[in-house]
């Protein structure tokens, strides 16, 4: 043609934070559709942050950079005025809901008692519990929870890489724990993320319903001294062993008392987690408004 043109698509989006690799899904669909309109007519409207067809000359400038991202429109972030406001609305929600939450400061009552305790590990050969490890990969073809996902309350985001293993699938009520890194997190599956695969460097505990509850095992999991002598520092990765872990021993009843106030405690934690995340979305929204003449200063 008299003016040559190219196709430059970035599918960066689609990387995902998961270790399985990208989600080729939706990097397929997405390039085929851009190339197959542009195959088609020989052009293509912009796609922002995704697409868009170029003249060539104007790639061959003293500078040639032909990485996609640097020519592509941007995505807009804030989606108009109308998607800021949506975000300032369910701010404002999030913000109340967690001042409802919020605990209360704890009183000056009698200390409670010092109770015996037992390890993950004993309640495991008790039978109290079932422990089982995350896998690398696996044939059945279902979102992978990550350790990322676990320690920031977010879904399942991984894939699974194709192998022979069998790989284990969450249910609720399994108290899922991160093994690297050092933080005190355990994790209790509800129905929105059971059914996923339990990905490397996570360990699952599968509680007996007539011996332990789940939030009162994921709320002892969760202390700091706990985790401390559960730890190893031998490297320079710190690496947790679960069988360790201690809780007091406890009848089911004493049990789910404790678990209700550890599940009050993740209602809040999870309100001011989706209070950051919205909070961060409203100020990138409005800086890029107001830098992109789309938000009015006044």
């Amino acid at each position: 043609p008299a003016q040559p043109e190219v196709l430059l698509a970035d599918a960066g989006q689609f990387a995902g934070e998961g270790r399985g690799g990208p989600d080729w899904r939706s990097v397929r669909d997405a390039v085929l559709d851009a190339w197959g309109t542009y195959d088609r007519t020989g052009r293509l409207d912009d796609r922002p942050g995704l697409a868009r067809c170029l003249p060539v000359i104007e790639l061959l400038d003293d500078d040639v950079d032909l990485a996609p991202a640097r020519h592509l429109p941007p995505p807009t972030a804030t989606g108009g005025t109308g998607r800021l406001t949506d975000v300032r609305e369910r701010l404002d929600e999030t913000l109340r809901l967690t001042a409802e939450l919020t605990p209360a400061a704890p009183g000056t009552g009698r200390a409670v008692p010092r109770r015996p305790l037992t390890t993950v590990g004993e309640l495991a050969r008790a039978g109290a519990l079932t422990l089982r490890t995350g896998t690398n990969g696996g044939h059945a073809r279902v979102p992978v929870l990550t350790d990322h996902d676990v320690l920031t309350g977010t879904g399942p985001s991984g894939t699974l890489a194709e192998s022979d293993e069998e790989p284990v699938l969450t249910e609720p009520g399994d108290v899922v724990v991160p093994v690297l890194g050092g933080g005190t997190v355990a994790r209790v599956i509800d129905d929105a993320t059971a059914g996923a695969a339990l990905g490397r460097s996570l360990v699952l505990l599968r509680p007996d319903p007539a011996a332990l509850d789940p939030w009162f095992l994921a709320g002892f999991l969760r202390g700091t001294a706990n985790h401390r002598q559960a730890s190893s520092y031998a490297s320079t990765a710190t690496r947790l062993d679960v069988r360790r872990l201690q809780l007091p021993r406890l009848p089911l009843d004493a049990q789910r008392g404790y678990g209700d106030r550890f599940r009050a405690l993740d209602e809040f934690e999870r309100a001011l987690r989706l209070a950051g995340r919205l909070g961060e979305q409203l100020v990138r929204g409005m800086y890029d408004g107001l830098t992109d003449g789309t938000v009015a200063p006044d």
